[in-house]
């Protein structure tokens, strides 16, 4: 997905939650990628900053790539509701950002569906979209490093030119 972004979208930066996995900083850095921060979690109650999580992504600039973490937030374990989710869909679309959705934990927190109710949110007609889904974890395979990169485009010739680039 890094390499994907620094090839397609040269220049934006990508936006990564306070804190992320350890490594999501080093992935993005190694692709040639700026990386920012938006406020995520609040110790003080273990909970979301939601309002200055949302206040941080209306203020990103248009074409820029907010990675979200599709559930099981890694290290904290603090999920965005639906309600939540649909919110930042919203502001997403209206920004007209990119979302990446880090899809590693699906079925280990509320179950199958339930784990993927946010990234369905995200998936809004004619909203591009990036997907990154590990197997590793689900499927027991932690040495094979298991995934895929789902690229939801939003017209055929946006599909075609990113397969493309996927490809490579």
């Amino acid at each position: 997905a890094a390499d994907f972004i620094a090839r397609m979208f040269p220049g934006k930066r990508v936006w990564l939650s306070d804190p992320t996995w350890p490594n999501h900083p080093s992935v993005f850095k190694a692709a040639g990628l700026d990386v920012g921060v938006y406020p995520y979690f609040d110790a003080a109650t273990n909970g979301i900053k939601f309002e200055a999580m949302l206040a941080a992504i209306q203020a990103m600039p248009a074409g820029d790539v907010l990675l979200l973490h599709g559930c099981c937030h890694n290290p904290t374990g603090a999920d965005l509701s639906l309600a939540q989710w649909q919110q930042i869909a919203a502001v997403v679309a209206e920004r007209k950002l990119l979302p990446l959705v880090d899809f590693a934990y699906q079925g280990f927190g509320d179950g199958l569906e339930e784990d993927a109710a946010g990234m369905r949110a995200m998936c809004r007609p004619g909203q591009e979209v990036l997907i990154a889904s590990s197997f590793s974890k689900n499927f027991g395979l932690y040495n094979e490093r298991l995934g895929a990169l789902t690229v939801v485009a939003s017209t055929t010739a946006a599909a075609e030119l990113a397969l493309g680039h996927v490809k490579l």
